[in-house]
């Protein structure tokens, strides 16, 4: 399309932008364009065919026939809203049920619990230079609960017990042992496995977009 050379992607890419604003998208079921403006693009081949999208103003006759029209048409955006909104949400708990199948064999052997103390993963030093010997754990925090989806809530080891704000995945907390403890239990949360997680995250989110611009 754009040559050998690839030096016509200028003359392509408002018609390129506008192709993917008006194709369907899995996630919610319409079109980015839908969800905008509530009907679906008028295009050409509309006008030219005579299709529904192609409205006969000339049976519009008065202003309240006129009105009318629009009201619908405005209407018509809400519902659309509320359905993309729908299959959004279907799409979010599938992707959690396909992430959380992928990430089964990455279960603890002996399961955190409400008081374990723990460290989490620093992921701001993953991708930095020069942090070889950097500790890439924060902490010790304290486990306060596990939400369904598996994620867990900390807490501060304060008298208060103040509750970290973010939800940390299980994957990036480990369990912390204090000095002098000779027996260790076996702990799947290692750097390694943190590192793994983090590809399989990125293939994941590459699937996503695949799927995406496949319109599924």
């Amino acid at each position: 399309m754009c040559g050998e050379s690839g030096k016509l992607w200028r003359e392509y890419k408002p018609l390129v932008l506008f192709a993917e604003r008006i194709s369907t998208k899995r996630t919610t079921g319409v079109s980015p364009y839908e969800i905008v403006f509530g009907q679906r693009a008028v295009l050409p081949v509309d006008i030219e065919a005579g299709t529904f999208l192609g409205i006969d103003w000339e049976n519009v006759n008065t202003r309240a026939e006129l009105l009318q029209a629009r009201a619908e048409q405005l209407l018509r955006k809400d519902e659309l809203l509320e359905i993309a909104h729908e299959k959004m949400m279907k799409a979010r708990k599938e992707g959690i049920k396909y992430w959380d199948k992928k990430m089964a064999h990455k279960l603890r052997k002996n399961p955190l619990k409400p008081g374990d103390m723990v460290l989490v993963y620093n992921k701001s030093l993953q991708s930095q230079w020069g942090k070889l010997f950097t500790n890439r754990w924060n902490g010790p925090y304290l486990v306060k609960e596990q939400m369904p989806q598996g994620a867990y809530v900390l807490t501060e080891l304060d008298e208060e017990r103040t509750e970290l704000r973010r939800r940390y995945a299980a994957s990036h907390v480990k369990r912390f042992y204090s000095r002098g403890v000779t027996e260790v239990e076996e702990d799947e949360d290692s750097e390694e496995s943190v590192e793994d997680s983090e590809d399989e995250q990125e293939d994941f989110l590459d699937d996503s977009e695949r799927w995406e611009d496949q319109g599924f």
